[in-house]
């Protein structure tokens, strides 16, 4: 990754509680903010302002599991002056609202995966299975692997799973009827260009009962488009988050 994008990483990694700007962006790499912000998604896939929206989100995610402060209380530690606005934005990138987080946590992180809203029973679930498929000789990277519904209808929450290295089969469960994509992140080394490699697959028809198989193929992610940019930023940015 290119020196000037490591430092808007690292700015947004140490200043996410705060109100951070296009203009804050362009200053911790030293550049115009239009510069930055056409270098910064070269080389993550990332615009500055959806990588910080995933960097929030996972420290309030953790915050929630980790801690009982309040929910208004982690909304501000995470540079949400509103309540309500970091309701929001939690619950369309997570599925969830964040109070049904913290008391689903209680029961497992597989139960937070798979919670679907009220109407879900666990008859209904199909699931999705496959390999990843890269050209950049790396199958030992981890790759990240998230289904999420074509339609929203519903704030059925995003499936996830983590493949141990880019060979491994990897299967996401407890999805239930309908439409649904699958979208993939690893690490990689392009050269000083890219850091990330992005696949999508989809969309295809989950029914009660059936595996759907299907292959991720892995590229640089400049002609990627997410069907769903609020879902797919955390996703993108976890090989950053997680140090992976």
């Amino acid at each position: 990754m290119r020196t000037e994008i490591e430092w808007v990483v690292q700015g947004i990694h140490e200043g996410f509680d705060g109100n951070l700007s296009i203009a804050d962006f362009g200053r911790m790499a030293r550049l115009s903010p239009c510069h930055m912000a056409r270098l910064f998604h070269q080389e993550t896939g990332l615009t500055p302002s959806g990588f910080l929206l995933a960097v929030r989100m996972e420290q309030a995610r953790r915050k929630l599991l980790r801690s009982e402060r309040s929910i208004a209380d982690i909304a501000d530690e995470v540079g949400y002056a509103s309540l309500g606005a970091f309701t929001s934005r939690f619950t369309k990138v997570v599925g969830v609202s964040p109070g049904k987080y913290r008391r689903l946590s209680s029961l497992g992180s597989s139960i937070v995966d798979m919670v679907a809203g009220a109407e879900t029973t666990h008859f209904t679930y199909g699931s999705v299975t496959g390999r990843t498929r890269r050209g950049d000789g790396l199958l030992r990277e981890p790759v990240y692997l998230a289904a999420f519904p074509v339609s929203l209808n519903g704030h059925k929450a995003t499936r996830c799973c983590r493949s141990g290295n880019s060979t491994d089969l990897w299967n996401i469960a407890h999805i239930p009827s309908g439409m649904w994509m699958v979208e993939a992140v690893s690490r990689t080394v392009g050269g000083g260009r890219y850091d990330v490699v992005v696949g999508q697959a989809g969309p295809f028809q989950i029914d009660p009962g059936s595996v759907v198989n299907v292959d991720v193929i892995l590229t640089a992610p400049t002609k990627f488009r997410a069907v769903e940019a609020d879902r797919a930023q955390l996703g993108l940015a976890v090989p950053n988050l997680f140090g992976c």
